[in-house]
């Protein structure tokens, strides 16, 4: 069944969630990133920028509802391609959050039909914690009717994540072990059989299993406010686009391309040189 245009709004099942210490410190192990911030529960604890992935991975599987046109089949050929993230402010452990999501856009490319979702974390006094564009493609699915795209009040993102820059500033080897998607899967409780069970793999078309496309980008964050200085309680805004898929025991490419003012700009190389993730944003509070 195709994916239709009127999908545009289909609301999902809201959730409540309280990230504890423990779920916000065992996804900083799963980045891996070992800085002491993410692990001060004597003090004040960091909680890692990319940790919303978590609870809205919770979400879009808790869902009871399918958007217009899916079936279930087709919905497990949804594939990340693009994320947007902005926090309002950094997270606090142990808070309670509510989470919606509703579809704010499909399109059409060549290799299956687009969607874009936006999430919107509250608080309990319902200030927004954070938003997420977060965009998946149905690979062989098609679309029903015309593309749609809401206007949405976001960012403006500068010219220079747009570019792609000759030299690196800065580059940083990662390698990805064999069993970092396992950890990851556990560590965040973000589970999907394709990056863990190499008979799940190879029923989506995959040699074998491969890192979650989120365990790459919060590796590049680590690895990109490493190289380039600020905390991470500083992050306010991640956003980039998935390419190449990242292998197990392969290494990947971090290159920090940009930094100007309160604006970093990277991209990831797999093992083949290709892009894992392109258009790399951060943006940090002043």
């Amino acid at each position: 069944m195709p994916l239709r245009s009127t999908a545009v709004g289909h609301l999902f099942d809201p959730i409540t969630v309280r990230p504890d210490a423990r779920w916000c410190m065992a996804f900083a192990a799963g980045v891996p990133d070992d800085r002491h911030e993410l692990f001060a529960t004597d003090a004040h604890l960091v909680v890692h920028p990319l940790f919303p992935v978590a609870p809205e991975w919770e979400q879009i599987v808790g869902n009871r509802s399918l958007p217009e046109g899916l079936t279930h089949d087709e919905a497990r050929r949804g594939i990340h391609v693009a994320h947007d993230l902005v926090l309002h402010r950094p997270l606090q452990a142990g808070e309670g959050l509510s989470v919606r999501a509703h579809i704010t856009g499909v399109g059409r490319r060549p290799a299956g039909a687009s969607q874009e979702m936006l999430f919107v974390a509250t608080d309990a006094n319902g200030d927004v914690v954070w938003r997420t564009r977060f965009t998946s493609l149905f690979l062989g699915v098609e679309l029903e009717g015309e593309p749609v795209a809401t206007e949405l009040e976001w960012p403006a993102t500068p010219e220079t994540a747009r570019a792609e820059a000759a030299e690196p500033i800065a580059v940083r080897q990662s390698h990805v072990g064999v069993l970092d998607a396992h950890v990851y899967s556990e560590c965040a409780r973000i589970w999907n059989p394709i990056h863990t069970d190499v008979v799940a793999a190879r029923a989506a078309g995959l040699p074998a299993p491969i890192l979650h496309g989120t365990a790459t980008l919060a590796r590049a964050v680590s690895i990109v406010t490493d190289l380039a200085g600020p905390q991470l309680g500083h992050v306010r805004r991640i956003a980039g686009r998935f390419g190449a898929m990242v292998a197990l025991g392969s290494t990947i490419d971090v290159r920090l391309l940009s930094s100007e003012d309160d604006t970093l700009t990277f991209d990831v190389l797999d093992q083949h040189g290709k892009r894992a993730i392109s258009g790399g944003l951060i943006q940090l509070s002043r």
